[in-house]
């Protein structure tokens, strides 16, 4: 039976919105009452992203729309002045590059520099005083939406006019809630923006974040302004009180326009040669200086209060949480605990379980989310209990000294609740002496030439607060062994050294939009006598996205496609937003329907889950991925592959393979200053232990849970 995709993308989109203010019960707001809209993105309103990333419809919807159709009256001046302004600006979104010479700039290698270039986001409305006043006498209520589609593939975003608010907006908002008594704060944006005005502005009584939502995206807005859906989103990034808060803040270079604020070997007192990165005027480097402390494992760690917390996300109605219960089953910890919703309408509730750990030789953070449901749609009065299960070897770390993840001799401690910020004790571990979950071998450890170089962050050894409760003992006994994943090896000794390099590379010039290259190269390696080794044997994959051929051997092209919010038929919500949902049913259905679509476009493999991480606020793709956690992204990305491959003959390709956080130098620039390449391509430097806990892991989970057949590398650099 067909999936009604358009249905699925609005349940998803409806599921993920997340309500971070609702002062006075200013939402919902009354059917039928007239409200004062401002913003250009109501009528230009963000359902894709840029890149691989983007999603693009053929008739999108927009908020000012749809807000009709749920019943929410606008004053008719204001809309005819965004009407008209709309009809203005419609040719200022067309790209800045020259399509028509696009054939040019891939053979020539000029689309990569094409995609580094920022663009900023679209320039606010300033709308007349006079049309402030005159619509304050038609309604009290006033609705802002802030809008960004900035950054993408190669360039992440700015911090001034950007992340913080233009001059034009800051004006708008600043009107808007002087003249209003009411106003709500719509955020249509690609990632985070600046929200410590918000605090200032009494008249602001709700903020709503709606991400980059996807086609359906202005449709579930509206319901959720009107009433139709209660919001039940929850934060899967941190949202700090002011941008120097965020622990990666000076670790991380956006301003390709200002070459003296990247950051370098030097800016950290390292050497760029002894390095392998000679011949080049700049050596990018991103140091992950914060270790293991990443988002809200930082905040919680240093006590340091967020504006809005990870895990966090309001409902229009309330929730009573209790008769919490913790069982040591077979290979993992159960918690259980019931959510009776004792308000006026239908909602969801989500329940977190972190761990905390104590008396350690290593450092952990204060606490880590290891396990997460959401219930159902309940009634008034309706009740659920949900049970959610630890395994034993979520509670290991990474040990550098031994090269193995090892559950460390202490006292763990189970936390449950609705926000990382409102967790309580379910219940405590003790573990008597060290247990070895898995053996290894480092691979990932500093250069020699860094080492003592660098100072990560740590942390004092965490104080657990645990009254009388249940206290459970864990074993060597209890923990079933971590095998090793084996991967089948295919027997390539008929093929000769060509041949089996020619797999190792696409059909095609190697160039970005190959399909429409003009190149005089060949689109594969040749024999000795000029024949190519490899072809494209796909009915309807192009080249540059299908894999090459060898008929002879059996061996067919494989076609894939792009990217996480869809493979281009439906523009879903992007994983950022998606994330909000901490529904796998809804991340298994989204992937089951974009199966469906592949299946139908004979794409073989879908080109997503993005699993890195959310780890710094001008991240160019951070729409692209799920959270600052790593144990959400895997969790939701094992949903949707599962989605995927369980119910079509297709398969999904996990990124970037890893550590890819930051776009800007990504791969370097082309340009030749002084006889030399201008900028090497970003290093990231990072302990081995970070580097397997946090960044790495959502692709093991994906991996071992769900799998995984593929994974794509970001352009990677390799030091001699």
């Amino acid at each position: 039976m067909a999936i009604d995709v358009k249905k699925t993308a609005l349940r998803a989109a409806e599921s993920s919105l997340v309500l971070l203010k609702n002062e006075d019960r200013v939402l919902p707001l009354s059917k039928g009452g007239v409200y004062a809209f401002f913003g250009r993105t109501l009528l230009q309103s963000i359902i894709g992203g840029n890149g691989s990333g983007a999603a693009r419809t053929q008739n999108p919807k927009t908020l000012l729309e749809e807000f009709e159709k749920a019943g929410l009256k606008d004053v008719p001046a204001l809309r005819a002045f965004y009407e008209a302004k709309r009809e203005e600006t419609k040719d200022e979104n067309t790209d800045m590059f020259n399509f028509e010479d696009l054939k040019k700039a891939v053979n020539s290698g000029l689309a990569y520099e094409h995609f580094g270039q920022y663009t900023p986001p679209a320039k606010e409305f300033e709308v007349p005083d006079d049309l402030i006043r005159d619509a304050a006498s038609e309604t009290d209520t006033a609705v802002l939406v802030i809008g960004r589609n900035s950054g993408g593939e190669e360039c992440d975003r700015h911090l001034q006019d950007d992340y913080y608010l233009t001059a034009v907006e800051k004006a708008l908002a600043e009107k808007v809630c002087s003249t209003f008594k009411k106003v709500v704060l719509i955020i249509n944006t690609n990632g985070l923006i600046d929200l410590s005005w918000t605090k200032d502005q009494a008249s602001l009584k709700g903020i709503l974040f709606i991400g980059i939502p996807g086609e359906e995206g202005p449709t579930a807005c509206a319901e959720v302004l009107a009433g139709d859906v209660t919001p039940s989103g929850k934060l899967t990034v941190t949202i700090a009180k002011q941008y120097e808060d965020y622990p990666v803040w000076d670790d991380f270079s956006w301003d390709k326009d200002h070459p003296e604020n990247i950051k370098t070997y030097e800016s950290y007192g390292l050497d760029a040669e002894a390095n392998g990165c000679a011949g080049f005027v700049y050596n990018p480097v991103t140091l992950y200086k914060e270790g293991i402390y990443n988002g809200y494992r930082y905040f919680d760690t240093g006590k340091i209060a967020p504006l809005y917390p990870f895990g966090f996300g309001l409902s229009y109605t309330e929730f009573e949480i209790g008769g919490l219960a913790v069982q040591k089953d077979n290979g993992c910890f159960t918690v259980s605990e019931a959510v009776r919703n004792k308000g006026a309408v239908s909602g969801r509730e989500v329940l977190q379980v972190y761990v905390s750990a104590e008396g350690t030789a290593l450092d952990h953070p204060y606490q880590e989310l290891k396990g997460f449901a959401k219930t159902q749609e309940l009634k008034p009065g309706e009740e659920e209990t949900l049970t959610i299960s630890v395994p034993f070897r979520e509670l290991a770390c990474y040990r550098e000294a031994d090269a193995s993840w090892v559950i460390e001799k202490g006292r763990y401690l189970l936390r449950c609740g609705n926000a990382s910020d409102n967790t309580v004790p379910a219940g405590a571990v003790n573990v008597p002496e060290d247990i070895i979950v898995f053996r290894t071998e480092n691979r990932l450890g500093l250069q020699e030439c860094n080492r003592g170089k660098i100072d990560f962050l740590t942390a004092e050894p965490v104080a657990l607060s645990y009254a009388a409760g249940k206290i459970f003992e864990l074993r060597a006994d209890d923990v079933e062994a971590y095998e090793k994943h084996q991967v089948p090896a295919e027997d390539v000794s008929r093929l000769s050294d060509k041949e089996v390099a020619s797999l190792l590379v696409g059909f095609g010039a190697g160039l970005p939009f190959a399909f429409l290259s003009e190149s005089e190269n060949p689109p594969a390696i040749t024999y000795d006598d000029g024949t190519l080794i490899t072809s494209n044997s796909h009915p309807t994959g192009y080249n540059g996205y299908v894999s090459p051929a060898m008929e002879k051997y059996g061996i067919n092209s494989v076609f894939y496609k792009d990217g996480p919010a869809g493979m281009g038929e439906t523009a879903w919500p992007t994983e950022m937003i998606l994330a909000c949902s901490f529904d796998r049913d809804i991340l298994y259905a989204m992937g089951d329907a974009v199966g469906q679509e592949c299946e139908a476009a004979q794409i073989n493999v879908w080109l997503a889950p993005a699993l890195n991480l959310l780890r710094h606020p001008l991240g160019g793709r951070n729409f692209e991925y799920y959270s600052e956690d790593p144990f959400l992204a895997g969790s939701l990305g094992i949903a949707v592959t599962k989605g995927v491959q369980e119910n079509h003959k297709v398969l999904t390709c996990a990124k970037h393979f890893a550590v890819n956080e930051q776009e800007t130098y990504r791969r370097g620039k082309q340009r030749i200053v002084d006889g030399k390449f201008a900028y090497n391509a970003v290093d990231s430097i990072a302990a081995e232990r970070t580097i397997r806990e946090l960044y790495l892991k959502p692709f093991e989970m994906v991996v071992r849970e769900a799998g995984l057949h593929s994974i794509m590398s970001p352009n990677l650099r390799i030091a001699k």
